[in-house]
């Protein structure tokens, strides 16, 4: 019985240690297709995160382009007139990078594709994930360039962003979110929700025993 208990175990160990070799192999893949086609993936969270702006800033916003010289890069542009250092007063712009919020994908990728589940099943979970992580990528980009407006370009922008109505609180909580807790959650939850069974078998024990009181 004892025999069988650390077979059992050993085998489950090295599932793991197999999902966690695939799972590798499969990322560095996902990392160099993640960013060669960033400008594809990223596309509609240019376009959200264009519409939102706009929404939020009115007239003082116009739009939301790819980087000429750099396609995975976002180029904001806004209706705000601003004073460069060389005294020149130009519409104001600036660089986002999108890939901040979303580096995510590949990580799901490599776990979905090392994991042993049907290829529709992958298909699916990838598709959730994309979803998921498009929504943390748009969230990002929006509060990233409000708090670039608020605090990196002086009072003048930074009046006017407060002039409609957004708070330095509400952009401090929303920039936070969106670069440190967002990007590094999503793909794990996506993963771990998706593949219940695989994580119970690896801790364990299943979500139906945590009700369970051991016998007296």
């Amino acid at each position: 019985m004892e025999a069988d208990v650390k077979q059992k175990k050993t085998e489950e160990e090295l599932k793991l240690s197999e999902l966690l070799i695939l799972a590798s192999m499969w990322m560095l893949f996902g990392f160099m297709l993640w960013f060669y086609l960033s400008a594809f993936h990223g596309a509609p969270a240019r376009m959200a995160a264009e519409a939102i702006l706009s929404h939020l800033l009115g007239s003082d916003f116009s739009q939301i382009i790819e980087e000429p010289n750099q396609h995975f890069l976002f180029q904001v542009e806004t209706n705000i007139p601003f004073t460069f250092r060389d005294g020149t007063t130009e519409a104001l712009g600036f660089v986002v990078n999108p890939l901040v919020y979303s580096y995510g994908l590949p990580l799901l990728f490599g776990l979905v594709m090392g994991s042993d589940v049907s290829w529709l099943r992958k298909f699916t979970i990838m598709l959730i994930g994309y979803v998921t992580i498009l929504g943390v990528q748009i969230w990002g980009v929006v509060w990233v360039s409000l708090k670039m407006l608020a605090f990196n370009f002086g009072e003048q922008t930074h009046a006017i962003i407060q002039g409609h109505g957004i708070s330095d609180s509400a952009i401090a909580m929303g920039y936070q979110l969106g670069t440190l807790i967002l990007p590094a959650l999503a793909p794990i939850f996506v993963w771990i929700l998706s593949n219940r069974p695989l994580v119970e078998q690896f801790v364990g024990w299943g979500a139906d025993q945590l009700g369970d009181k051991p016998n007296q």
